[in-house]
């Protein structure tokens, strides 16, 4: 009777581990599709705790695990020993913790030696900063900016300047459609707005969210009266460089009432002016 227990054990044992061998490949993704389940449980008849010593299957106390023919249960190839993996990652933990108690040690060291050093630094850095700021203060009442200056239109401005640039139009004609791009140099200018003007503000739109580029286009069939001259478009700028620059407009459609284009080859006709004004 007690024969026939131990065997049904040594089964049970064994059987357990080969569905738990599975369960680690599958959970491992070996194989798996995704429909595959991707939880497996696995329920044993035995609560006995394996490890692998030198390839072999081992309860916790060392004893050898045995199949049913009383020979050893050798783990798969390439199976790492339980107690070489646990002292690899404890050595692991170890180090790290060393690690970690050695660069706080020589952290506070530092502080320790270098406390009345950053004190001093601390008082020199503050007064410069100080000084710095009365000298800021004072060059921006007397000269205004930073010293650097952009010219632009004739006029010149600071870096950290908003300027803004005021475009009208005079024409004997209305025209009825008109598209442009007005480039600038983006390493001294940044566009922070733009807005048609007058007549242009119906059925229009304009973009200056580009890199060095503001692009604006309309069309009304009723037409565009700029006859008399007046506001078209103003574009705002950020002065973000020094030196000079001339920003410019490259026509590319108008068209007069009687569907007549005004900009041939890219040149617009004289008749069809244009003016700036910087402030």
């Amino acid at each position: 009777m007690n024969q026939s227990k131990n065997r049904f054990l040594i089964v049970s044992t064994a059987a357990a581990l080969a569905a738990m061998l599975a369960t680690a490949s599958i959970l491992s993704g070996c194989g798996g599709g995704e429909g595959e389940a991707k939880e497996t449980r696995v329920v044993t008849e035995t609560q006995i705790v394996t490890k692998v010593v030198n390839g072999v299957f081992t309860d916790e106390e060392g004893n050898i695990i045995k199949d049913a023919d009383g020979n050893p249960m050798t783990a798969p190839a390439g199976t790492p020993d339980t107690d070489a993996k646990e002292k690899s990652e404890s050595e692991a933990k170890e180090s790290k913790s060393n690690g970690e108690k050695s660069e706080a040690a020589e952290s506070k060291s530092d502080d320790g030696d270098n406390g009345s050093s950053k004190s001093d630094d601390s008082k020199e850095s503050k007064s410069s900063e100080s000084k710095e700021s009365k000298s800021s203060k004072s060059s921006k009442s007397e000269g205004g900016g930073s010293g650097e200056v952009l010219k632009v239109g004739g006029e010149s401005f600071s870096v950290g300047d908003e300027i803004t640039c005021v475009y009208s139009v005079t024409c004997p004609d209305s025209f009825i459609n008109f598209q442009a791009t007005l480039n600038y140099d983006s390493s001294v200018l940044k566009a922070t707005g733009a807005k048609m003007q007058g007549d242009a503000s119906s059925g229009s739109v304009v973009n200056y969210k580009l890199d060095g580029k503001v692009k604006f286009n309309g069309i009304n069939l009723a037409g565009y009266d700029y006859t008399d001259g007046g506001k078209f478009m103003y574009v705002t700028y950020e002065v973000i460089g020094s030196g000079s620059t001339s920003p410019e407009i490259s026509w590319e459609i108008v068209t007069d009432e009687k569907n007549n284009p005004m900009v041939v080859n890219g040149d617009i006709k004289s008749s069809f002016k244009i003016s700036e004004s910087w402030e």
